[in-house]
């Protein structure tokens, strides 16, 4: 299986140490015989935080490349491409989102013929977590967030994805653009696969998100399984970084290098 994450601009100083973390949870649920990468704009300095065992590879340089794009927008987290082995299993992650125990849901989800892709639910559904994608939104479209997405082997949304992308780039001016146009591409594209039973929404009350108006007095993550300690400021990240730790067990590849 391939496990991706990506990093870049000021979210380099910034996200850093919620990348390690969220990438040795993964690590410490799934083992080291799967591959862990990271696509950035600085591979240097992404290196002086993160272990050997994690493949650090530079987005192209090339702005015709897929899905690279500069904006408010986080398109750039599928760059090089929203597919990178279609005979892998694939799950895309967000730094902020931290796996505190083996995800038996996944398993279910992956044991499961039908099924091709899965992805977070939404806290609770409002049309600006499409962001500017909202006006292409049909009463089908569901409210997902995109901080984990997983493409199953032999499955892939590529060709859908990229078409949304090409009608944001055409139909999106810059003052328009928001943080959550990327979900709401997501949300479109995944429309027809939840329509046809295809699609897993990973259930919320497991897979959660926390922050100022999400979950905010949530205090016991005993019964959850993962946590998506959201955008902006990520306090969710520092209140439950205890629970981290324990579950890390003290990993060495956990603790700062730079303390």
């Amino acid at each position: 299986m391939i496990f991706r994450w990506s990093i870049w601009g000021e979210y380099k100083l910034k996200n850093i140490e919620l990348l390690r973390y969220s990438i040795f949870s993964f690590k410490k649920q799934f083992g080291n015989g799967h591959q862990y990468i990271v696509y950035t704009d600085n591979i240097e300095h992404v290196s002086e935080y993160l272990c050997k065992a994690v493949d650090i590879r530079p987005f192209p340089t090339s702005e015709d490349s897929s899905f690279y794009t500069m904006s408010k927008a986080t398109w750039l987290k599928w760059c090089p491409s929203s597919r990178l082995d279609i005979s892998q299993t694939e799950f895309l992650v967000d730094s902020d989102v931290f796996l505190l125990k083996y995800p038996k849901e996944i398993d279910m989800f992956l044991s499961n013929p039908n099924m091709k892709f899965a992805v977070m639910d939404e806290y609770d559904g409002q049309p600006w977590q499409y962001g500017a994608m909202q006006r292409k939104v049909t009463k089908d479209t569901p409210f997902i967030n995109a901080g984990l997405f997983i493409q199953k082997a032999g499955y892939s949304i590529s060709s859908k994805l990229s078409t949304e992308f090409d009608w944001w780039k055409q139909n999106i001016p810059e003052d328009e653009q928001t943080h959550h146009d990327e979900q709401g591409a997501l949300a479109i594209t995944l429309t027809d696969y939840l329509k046809r039973g295809e699609l897993y929404i990973l259930p919320k009350n497991k897979y959660m998100l926390i922050g100022p108006n999400e979950n905010k007095d949530m205090k016991d993550l005993s019964q959850i399984t993962l946590f998506h300690a959201v955008y902006p400021d990520h306090p969710a990240f520092f209140k439950f970084k205890h629970s981290l730790d324990k579950v890390l067990n003290g990993q060495q590849e956990s603790k700062q290098k730079h303390e």
